[in-house]
């Protein structure tokens, strides 16, 4: 297929391109929301200013958004990318101020930063369409906000779109369009192969000598797949492989939970649950409640579940599956994230007389002693707890992780400035429910104090909650320092002057 701009007075073409199949089909396409993913150089950004373009000349007073995250970005690639490809007679003013330019039709595309961009600031904008570059880098809130502008009158329904261009990796947008897509969606993926024809010679073989073979997989093939990784991965890449080696399917599924290996009495086992407000029939919340059982003993993922249900039909279903896994010989414990939410769940798994819940230990201001609470409290030191010890684990060839789907979340699980994630948490528009199920199963309960776990041969040496003489205690609205001497034995500070 090949498009050009033409001479209205001589017919001639004043530019064209060929095109090669992915760009024909997003060229075509009828589709409201479009994302174009690809390798290096496969003219992806180059179908997106083609078509906002086309858009504008095609509907007169038009207004689109064209945008990328940075001003600088904007600027030094966008902008002049635009006025390259775009012939200057059919530009009728450009206001570089605004960063707005008018089509000779009354048209205008103005081009916008998306790094700091809100919700508010597109509130009142009339948008026929909407072009991102490099979409990788904007977050989903500002694509829903843009998404929701589309409502220019004079506009085909099939032309009032948002179109996105992106390299592959593992971004909310991969939840969105590969995993979930939906009926207005449309995933392109292309190669730079598929786009040789039209760049510089030599360009895919320097790439090929010089790439290593998952920068090539990602960045030339276009291979868009749970492989990949995210940016600032908690974990290693030779952690998650390792990982990936170990899954397998369950043996059979009991009372709704996947079991991957029988009970073996005498071994320790421990379930780890992260749980999340739900029910049945609300299934578009976008968290889930978690469930894994890990042998201790053999360091393995024995059974594992994942569902939208209430805290207290989890608590339910949990004390059932920890019956599975315990006998006279020993208990199995369970480990329940109580923030938030959670502390339902384990005040209804505490009413269960043969279910043993974890119990932490900490020091309570009120008192003035360490008092013992059920269930894990996830902070910014204990959730650096867990990972350190499953990283642990992982250095020394274990553990067994048979769920797929928690393997996966793994990899977009990520270091992160958001204080609600306590440095760590699950990229943008994916899940770490299952990662925190799994690292609270495997975790050794210790002593816990300050931020640390207690090897065992250090336990007597630490200061007992009893012993502890706190510096203030707050008794009938009053302040008391026990520390504090009697005025008559302190020491009186005599004043002279010479």
């Amino acid at each position: 297929m090949k498009i050009s701009f033409q001479n209205f007075d001589t017919g001639e073409d004043t530019s064209h391109w060929n095109l090669n199949p992915s760009q024909e089909k997003f060229w075509t396409t009828e589709k409201k929301v479009v994302l174009y993913s690809g390798g290096f150089g496969c003219g992806k950004t180059l179908m997106l200013l083609l078509k906002a373009i086309d858009l504008a000349l095609r509907y007169p007073k038009n207004f689109i958004l064209m945008g990328r995250k940075t001003y600088v970005e904007l600027r030094d690639s966008l902008i002049k990318e635009f006025f390259i490809i775009c012939p200057p007679e059919l530009i009728s003013q450009y206001h570089k101020a605004e960063m707005k330019v008018i089509m000779v039709n009354g048209s205008e595309i103005i081009f916008r930063h998306l790094d700091k961009i809100a919700e508010a600031e597109v509130r009142s904008m009339n948008l026929g369409a909407v072009f991102i570059d490099q979409a990788e880098d904007i977050s989903e809130g500002v694509f829903l906000a843009l998404l929701g502008r589309l409502r220019r009158a004079g506009i085909e329904s099939k032309d009032r779109k948002i179109c996105m261009s992106i390299n592959p990796e593992l971004t909310w947008h991969f939840a969105r369009f590969k995993q979930n897509p939906g009926p207005d969606d449309l995933l392109i993926e292309a190669s730079t192969y598929e786009n040789r024809a039209n760049l510089p010679e030599g360009y895919i073989e320097s790439m090929e000598r010089n790439y290593p073979e998952d920068f090539r997989r990602q960045y030339m093939e276009g291979i868009w797949d749970e492989s990949l990784l995210s940016k600032n991965t908690v974990f290693e890449r030779e952690f998650i492989d390792a990982m990936n080696e170990t899954i397998k399917s369950p043996i059979r599924v009991e009372k709704d939970l996947n079991i991957y290996r029988d009970f073996i009495s005498g071994h320790r086992y421990q379930m780890g649950i992260d749980v999340a407000e739900g029910s049945e029939e609300d299934t578009n919340l976008k968290d889930s409640s978690a469930v894994t059982i890990a042998d201790l003993t053999t360091l393995e993922e024995v059974a594992s579940w994942s569902g939208q249900l209430p805290p207290d039909v989890v608590a339910e279903k949990a004390a059932d599956w920890a019956r599975l896994f315990q006998d006279s010989r020993g208990y199995c414990t369970v480990i329940p994230e109580m923030n938030s939410i959670g502390l339902s769940l384990v005040n209804k798994l505490a009413a269960e007389d043969d279910i043993y819940l974890y119990r932490r230990e900490e020091f309570d201001r009120t008192v003035g002693k360490m008092m013992k609470r059920l269930g894990w409290r996830t902070t910014r030191s204990s959730k650096t707890l867990l990972v350190s010890h499953f990283k642990e684990i992982l250095r020394k060839g274990a553990p067994l992780i048979r769920t797929a789907g928690a393997v996966n979340e793994f990899k977009t699980f990520i270091y992160s400035g958001d204080a609600r994630k306590c440095g760590m948490g699950a990229k943008s528009g994916f899940h770490d429910d299952k990662v925190m199920s799994t690292l609270l199963a495997f975790f050794e309960p210790g002593e816990y104090q300050g931020g640390h776990v207690l090897r065992k041969e250090a336990k007597n040496s630490i200061i007992k909650g009893v012993n502890i003489q706190p510096t203030l205690i707050v008794k009938n609205g009053m302040a008391h320092f026990p520390n504090l001497k009697p005025i008559q034995e302190r020491q009186t500070l005599k004043w002279t002057t010479l």
